[in-house]
């Protein structure tokens, strides 16, 4: 195999791999345009795979293992390097990519590569082994960027102007909590569509003061809420006919403008929040608010 071929396939098969974790860094579950994304990189993938064995005779490997396997495999490296990258934005997903994803590329190599020359008891104490130091790396890591008080993450930006504060009550057990015992968590936006911190926790009856700013140049939005609500909204904004108008669950936000919102979780569970400005959304602004009991 000449060095023009080999470079050619491994374009191909590593572009594809790449292609696949974008998907999943760019919500490979929710949108079209990952979904299309994964599938250039699936196709990729199994093209570099074929050129692979195209070029290499010594090599006997049926096509049904490539296009099979080969698709095992591709998904796999994607979610396991695409769920890695992703595990800052959203923690609770790439908990369960990474592991499958390892499963995924494990199970692909095996009857690719190694299929009869690996003892099915090697093979077996290596995949328990090395899944149990995966799934508890990936669990760690949720851990603490679940469990990470906001404060840690928050910013804090003099120069943003102080835009009108919006309260929140639709929510609320009790809407008066004193200003001197309520938390502040501060939420920075940017033009890399994302927030920060992404994914924060509060309690259950417990009144927060969400002061969010725009520190990127364009304008950012944010929105809390359901996810079932802001999925909802997202649809909605995809018509031609839709506007952008904001209740007192959301803040619109100009480059540097800063505003604030006070919002009481009455229930545990996850509450979500997202911009919608056009192509935001869907390039990854959003996150979780974890409610605990």
């Amino acid at each position: 195999m000449s060095f023009a071929q080999t470079h050619i396939a491994t374009l191909f098969k590593y572009g594809g791999i790449s292609f696949i974790a974008g998907a999943v860094n760019h919500g490979f579950f929710s949108e079209s345009r990952s979904i299309w994304t994964a599938g250039f990189g699936v196709l990729f993938y199994l093209l570099g795979s074929w050129l692979d064995i195209r070029n290499d005779q010594a090599r006997h490997v049926r096509w049904g293992d490539v296009l099979g396997f080969g698709l095992l495999s591709s998904i796999g490296l994607g979610f396991f390097t695409g769920g890695l990258q992703h595990f800052p934005d959203s923690p609770d997903r790439s908990l369960w990519v990474v592991p499958l994803g390892f499963v995924l590329s494990l199970l692909a190599m095996y009857f690719m590569d190694w299929r009869g020359q690996l003892r099915a008891r090697a093979l077996v104490s290596y995949g328990l082994i090395s899944f149990a130091v995966v799934m508890a790396g990936s669990a760690a890591a949720w851990s603490v960027l679940q469990g990470a008080p906001a404060s840690e993450h928050s910013h804090s930006h003099g120069e943003a102007s102080a835009a009108p504060e919006h309260n929140h009550d639709a929510h609320s057990h009790d809407a008066t909590a004193g200003d001197a015992s309520m938390r502040t968590v501060t939420i920075t936006m940017d033009d890399t569509m994302r927030f920060t911190p992404a994914n924060w926790q509060a309690t259950s009856g417990e009144t927060v003061r969400i002061r969010v700013v725009n520190i990127g140049k364009v304008r950012h939005e944010f929105i809390i809420g359901t996810d079932a609500e802001l999925k909802a909204h997202a649809q909605e904004m995809k018509k031609p006919s839709a506007h952008h108008h904001h209740a007192d669950n959301a803040l619109s936000l100009g480059a540097g403008e800063s505003g604030e919102l006070r919002w009481t979780f009455a229930d545990a569970g996850v509450l979500h929040i997202a911009c919608f400005e056009p192509g935001h959304y869907e390039a990854g602004m959003r996150g979780t608010i974890s409610v605990l009991p």
